[in-house]
């Protein structure tokens, strides 16, 4: 699938926190005087959203979607659980197993194994053995924001009162990141699979973030534009390496997408 370039899609759009937001650095504050819980920032000391941490939650609501209307996982079909090992669509002994015989038949038929062995969520995603094809960059900050600073208790389980508290940061409702797919060689229907997670996100249906079930994470899409390219149009691949233009898609176009997946999934996943 990397062999040669095919085709291109840039997908952009502001990502708009309609709740606080916060995606935290982990673990404990570097600074003694800093909140517990502090937001991850950029070098400039501005709070953004890991692009790994935007795809993980895109892909993870996609799988759920993907397996309820394909119950099975691999061969090009389904979602397997990245989760947990011994459900992956190819285990780690099971990928030893075709290298061993990939030593006989060549890195080619390795390859081609891979592919076809994988489900469909991991052949546009990516796997422990797929690079994937979906690729989102930082979020980072667009225009301003505050960071607010939230008292936060944990509660003992137990005896039902409070067990420890804390503050934590978070940005609040309002602030916009700036969004940037890039997506190479998906046909129609790995479109379609990509673009059913897009429009999730774009309608809310996609919480950002630590905090969920307390009320934080509630995003939205605005500003939403797609610009692609197919390779085999020489004209528009002229364009592309001379002044990096891609043409306009109507987001009627990329619903198209989606539709052509439902169509070849269909309702049971058979």
């Amino acid at each position: 699938m990397w062999d040669t370039f095919e085709s291109r899609l840039e997908i952009t759009a502001d990502l708009v926190a309609e709740t606080g937001l916060r995606v935290g650095m982990g673990g404990e504050a570097a600074e003694p005087t800093a909140s517990d819980l502090p937001l991850i920032k950029d070098a400039q000391g501005n709070p953004f959203i890991p692009g790994s941490s935007l795809r993980g939650v895109l892909r993870s609501h996609v799988e759920r979607i993907v397996r309820t209307l394909e119950n099975s996982a691999g061969d090009g079909k389904g979602a397997c659980n990245p989760v947990v090992e011994k459900e992956w669509c190819i285990t780690k002994d099971q990928m030893a197993e075709l290298r061993d015989q990939a030593r006989r038949e060549g890195d080619l038929w390795l390859a081609e194994q891979v592919w076809e062995k994988s489900c469909r969520v991991c052949q546009v995603f990516g796997s422990p053995w797929l690079a994937s094809r979906v690729k989102v960059a930082d979020l980072h900050l667009i225009g301003e924001t505050t960071v607010e600073v939230r008292d936060g208790v944990s509660i003992h389980r137990e005896k039902e009162t409070v067990a420890n508290k804390y503050d934590f940061e978070a940005v609040p409702a309002g602030t916009r990141f700036r969004l940037r797919i890039v997506a190479e060689n998906l046909d129609e229907e790995e479109r379609g699979l990509l673009w059913l997670g897009l429009r999730e996100l774009e309608r809310g249906h996609i919480h950002v973030g630590g905090f969920k079930g307390r009320g934080l994470g509630q995003v939205k899409l605005e500003k939403l534009a797609i610009k692609g390219l197919d390779a085999a149009d020489p004209e528009a691949l002229k364009a592309y390496l001379l002044r990096g233009e891609m043409k306009p898609i109507p987001l009627e176009e990329a619903d198209r997408w989606l539709e052509a997946l439902l169509t070849k999934i269909g309702a049971g996943g058979e």
